[in-house]
């Protein structure tokens, strides 16, 4: 099973332009006029929104997960 992630953002990098938003399979993403919001429980760790970002804002790291 491929490991679980957040998503985090480098708020001085990211202009929200809404590229990340735009190519998550699952809607994890918010990009709003006022900041960006990462919605977890819909977060798949596919990774897709980190490769899409044209600025280089977005990185993973390992989501602590309970069992």
């Amino acid at each position: 099973m491929p490991e679980k992630i957040k998503v985090v953002v480098n708020e001085d990098r990211c202009y929200l332009c809404g590229g990340c938003a735009g190519v998550c399979p699952t809607l994890a993403i918010e990009v709003h006029s006022t900041g960006w919001e990462f919605l977890q429980d819909k977060c798949i760790s596919c990774r897709i929104c980190i490769n899409a970002c044209p600025v280089g804002a977005l990185s993973a790291k390992p989501l602590e997960v309970s069992e």
